[in-house]
């Protein structure tokens, strides 16, 4: 694809992500959302089959009543074979949910990845996370615990190249993903379903850069009436130190 054309598509795919934000229906939900996160990854792939994977993060709401996040995950992923990968993360999380109403999380998780198209240009792969969930309220000091599954189903599709590995790339990401309570802990917006369409651009192995459109659909733990859309515009760097021919886990995604 030439560059006036890549160039085209991106301006194109970006006004039709910021419209999505402005103009999604809600659907007969409650209220509609305005979000940003912002997002950066460090990456390290070592042992052929190893990568590890620092990740900060800020997330508010643009209409109010506002809140903010800041979020820390560690995440090691091992790649088994072209088809699986299995990880495990710990994410560390503190919200400003409402007022003076404040939560610090400690998420622990497990989860595979598999994929199905490894060696083809459209990457399709299939994401499996459990995650058990550990929300203090910083006021009253009291702990709840929750387990939750999480199941998604993804894809990367080169636009300039005929693979996703290489270089000067422009890339469309697409996904659907399914999160499951166990039981409501006292929080905002307690994910449920989640679809985005986004853009990224790798102008070498070492940065990707990718902008992304995602509608949230979620209930509210703290009133358990009240439900929500969010559209949220999600700004993403990532980073790879080290480049190895050989493994098969490229990033990890949240």
């Amino acid at each position: 694809m030439p560059l006036k054309e890549v160039n085209k598509t991106f301006v194109l795919l970006s006004f039709g992500l910021l419209a999505c934000m402005l103009a999604a229906p809600t659907k007969g939900i409650a209220q509609s959302d305005q979000q940003v996160w912002l997002e950066y990854m460090h990456n390290y792939s070592f042992a052929n089959v190893y990568n590890m994977e620092n990740a900060v993060s800020y997330s508010t709401l643009l209409n109010s009543p506002r809140w903010h996040s800041l979020g820390y995950s560690l995440t090691l992923e091992r790649a088994i074979s072209q088809n699986f990968d299995v990880m495990s993360q710990l994410v560390l999380s503190y919200t400003n949910q409402i007022g003076n109403y404040n939560t610090f999380e400690i998420r622990p998780v497990v989860g595979t990845r598999i994929h199905f198209t490894p060696n083809r240009r459209i990457q399709t792969r299939l994401y499996l996370r459990l995650e058990q969930r550990n929300l203090e309220n910083l006021d009253t000091k009291e702990w709840t615990q929750q387990w939750r599954p999480r199941v998604r189903v993804e894809a990367i599709i080169p636009l300039n190249q005929d693979s996703y590995f290489k270089d000067n790339l422009w890339y469309a990401i697409t996904d659907i993903e399914f999160l499951y309570d166990a039981k409501d802990l006292e929080e905002r917006y307690a994910n449920r379903f989640r679809f985005r369409l986004g853009l990224g651009y790798r102008p070498t192995y070492t940065w990707r850069f990718e902008l992304m459109y995602m509608n949230q659909e979620s209930r509210d733990g703290i009133d358990e009436t009240f439900s929500s859309t969010d559209n949220i515009l999600r700004v993403r760097v990532k980073y790879f130190l080290k480049k190895s021919k050989t493994v098969q886990t490229h990033e990890s995604d949240n």
